[in-house]
């Protein structure tokens, strides 16, 4: 368990640095606005998981064995951020990243025994979902118009 809370974090800091560095590169002032306030929705990401993590007893939020299942690779994207990507292929990215986030809070909230658990991934999915739908809107109006 603790190592899926650790992986979880590691996302949610992954993000932060993507979203920070793509920010400070791009020219669309409200693409860098966006995405500063994703970073800041991310690092409250980030607190939460830490805070989970260190205030319950993490046997009691899964039962024994239940996240055997839970293969990490299964949210992991393929492609890696870098700062000489293109808009859309940022965007891209970017869409792929949070819809796996979604994923896998809905797994770790349909696994968990623990009520306080529960409601911060269901929280943290459902903030995941928000920001893939923020990016999918912009990548609508923004490439697939021009194309």
């Amino acid at each position: 368990m603790e190592s899926i809370l650790d992986f979880a974090i590691s996302k949610e800091l992954e993000a932060q640095e993507t979203y920070l560095s793509y920010a400070g590169k791009t020219e669309r002032r409200g693409l860098r606005k966006l995405l500063m306030s994703m970073v800041d929705q991310e690092k409250e990401h980030e607190k939460r998981l830490r805070e989970l993590k260190s205030g319950i007893v993490l046997e009691s939020v899964f039962p024994a064995g239940d996240t055997a299942d839970i293969k990490i690779s299964d949210y992991t994207v393929s492609t890696e951020y870098s700062p000489d990507m293109d808009y859309q292929d940022f965007l891209l990215l970017v869409i792929k990243k949070e819809d796996k986030s979604y994923k896998l809070y809905q797994s770790l909230m349909a696994k968990t025994v623990n009520d306080e658990a529960k409601l911060v991934f269901k929280q943290l999915a459902d903030e995941e979902k928000k920001h893939k739908a923020w990016v999918q809107d912009r990548y609508d109006l923004e490439i697939l118009t021009d194309n």
